[in-house]
């Protein structure tokens, strides 16, 4: 490889360099290198070992990586960052790792129960019905036995539909199905509500649960602990709260309680028209992407067009392939969606929907096409998060408009026997990263917790090997890729969709000094033993913020 520097007048020494490392520098060619130097908050200097010992001084900190991996930090570009750094602090966790079954659920409500006084929320968040030992959703009067004085929410994984008691119904004045859309409230054979609300349903009477300021802070303390953990240096919070979650993130950006790179998206989690109250808010203000610093930059407007993949409630073009009646729940409609995308587009800001079902992804693309076409606009690098259920026309629309899908690979790591049975072979086509690569398409990669972890390597994991964690069953293997690829679309490719690839997301002179050290040589480890990868060091601004204790 040729030796990089920065084109300095005089010499500078490092403040910090790895050496003896496998450096995966992202750099347009893929170059491997073998170190790397930083001085203040940008790197310095990539080459050899014989290189970087130039730049090093008496005061030079020189880490030894061993023959690890050295790249660039991760940056997750759809995350709930909030909401996942309430789990187990404010927000009792439900996950597949926390309970096994519903009687375990009930054990926790009830302990909660016990603790809280009468009137108080109990919020749950995080079971997924099919990994349930009983394989459905809980009943209302099963929270009724153990939580009879108290409201209970209780939210499956994929934050789109919730359980919620009598107690809970009744306070939100939740008495038919007719109040919301079809298939929003779910009733038994007899029309009697079961407690599970979906979409909007769900996400309105989200609004009723309020949450103290100091619980938000605690969590959003909580998730950069866990990010910094992980190796992630940059997040594009996809959403959660509105505007008091919004000024708690700005201010602990500014003060540096939070040291990752944060970029919100402009959307809140109570429903689709509270979303576009939200949203107006912001457009009238004459502001628009990019604004901000590199801590703290407002991100792309925001929409949720339909459900879940694993929910399943996504929006599809052809039913289900274990269901001939369901097509899932389609939010927005064509015409809606036309409406804001072109508001969005005009008022220059980016503009982005979270679009999983292969409907809804098209209503997107309609809405995108018809904005560019009647204002045509360089370099708007609008997204689509998710994109998960695409065909071969999808993805050429999707290259056509230059749009940016952001592809959560993770998930196939956890869903991937549930999506057979779901979608049949459309999986070929599910999160389609070699499809991207093969026809030009940028797409960066987002862990989307709290519906996973934001652990990295359940993303590598998914992308390499296109198989369950657990069970080993292929999931559209033919959309397999190699290493390199999936790190640069969890580094590079990240910063391009927030038009910061020129700052970050490669290890090269003068781009700022966020940088990963992992515990093995993940170009040369066995792909299906990447779950044991871990990081080892996490670097931002060119300081050392995270270091594992052996």
């Amino acid at each position: 490889m040729k030796d990089e520097m920065m084109n300095m007048p005089e010499k500078i020494y490092a403040d910090t360099a790895f050496i003896n490392a496998k450096v995966i520098t992202v750099s347009k060619d893929d170059e491997i290198a073998e170190a790397v130097c930083t001085a203040g908050n940008k790197i310095l200097a990539v080459g050899t070992n014989e290189l970087i010992k130039e730049y090093t001084g008496p005061d030079t900190k020189i880490i030894d990586a061993a023959g690890r991996t050295v790249m660039p930090g991760f940056i997750d570009s759809h995350i709930h960052f909030v909401m996942y750094g309430l789990l187990d602090h404010g927000v009792v966790n439900v996950d597949y790792k926390h309970v096994s079954s519903i009687k375990d659920i009930l054990k926790l409500i009830e302990k909660e129960a016990s603790v809280k006084k009468k009137g108080e929320w109990i919020v749950l968040s995080g079971y997924d019905h099919n990994k349930l030992e009983e394989k459905r959703h809980p009943l209302k009067e099963e929270f009724d036995s153990v939580a009879p004085d108290n409201p209970v929410q209780c939210i499956r994984c994929c934050a789109h539909m919730g359980v919620y008691n009598s107690y809970a119904l009744n306070l939100c004045n939740v008495t038919s199905a007719e109040q919301f859309a079809p298939g929003e409230v779910v009733t038994d054979d007899n029309g009697n509500l079961t407690g599970l609300l979906k979409e909007t349903a769900h996400m309105s009477l989200s609004k009723k649960v309020v949450l103290s300021e100091n619980e938000l802070l605690n969590g959003i303390k909580n998730a950069n602990k866990i990010m910094l953990e992980n190796g992630i240096t940059s997040v594009h919070d996809a959403g959660s709260y509105g505007k008091t979650t919004m000024c708690l993130l700005q201010k602990s950006c500014a003060d540096r309680t939070v040291k990752v790179r944060v970029r919100p998206m402009i959307f809140d989690m109570y429903g689709k028209e509270s979303g576009k109250e939200y949203i107006e808010n912001f457009l009238n203000t004459g502001i628009y992407t990019n604004l901000g610093d590199e801590h703290f930059k407002l991100g792309p407007v925001k929409i949720m067009t339909d459900g879940s993949t694993s929910g399943p409630s996504c929006a599809t073009i052809e039913p289900y392939s274990h269901d001939k009646n369901l097509k899932g729940i389609q939010v927005w409609q064509q015409d809606e969606a036309d409406e804001m995308i072109d508001k969005v587009h005009k008022s220059e800001f980016q503009m982005t929907a979270h679009a999983v079902g292969d409907k809804a992804v098209t209503v997107m693309l309609n809405g995108y096409e018809k904005a560019l076409k009647d204002m045509p606009r360089e370099n708007h690098r609008h997204r689509i998060e998710h994109c998960a259920l695409t065909n071969e026309d999808i993805i050429k629309r999707v290259r056509d408009l230059s749009i940016i899908p952001v592809s959560n690979p993770a998930f196939i790591s956890i869903n991937a026997c549930d999506y057979n049975r779901f979608y049949g072979d459309r999986v070929k086509y599910m999160f389609p990263l070699k499809s991207y690569i093969e026809n030009n398409v940028i797409t960066a990669i987002g862990s989307d917790a709290p519906v996973t972890e934001a652990n990295p390597m359940f993303s590598l994991y998914g992308a390499v090997n296109r198989c369950d964690i657990k069970t080993e069953e292929s999931c559209g293997d033919n959309q397999k890729v190699g290493i390199k690829d999936i790190v640069r679309m969890f580094t590079y490719n990240g910063a391009y969709a927030a038009f910061e690839e020129d700052i970050k997301g490669s290890l090269e002179p003068g781009k700022l000094a966020d940088i990963v050290m992992l515990s093995e040589n993940i170009l040369d480890y066995p792909e299906k033993k990447l779950m044991d990868v871990k990081t080892v060091m996490t670097m931002i601004d060119g300081e050392i913020v995270y270091e594992r204790k052996e």
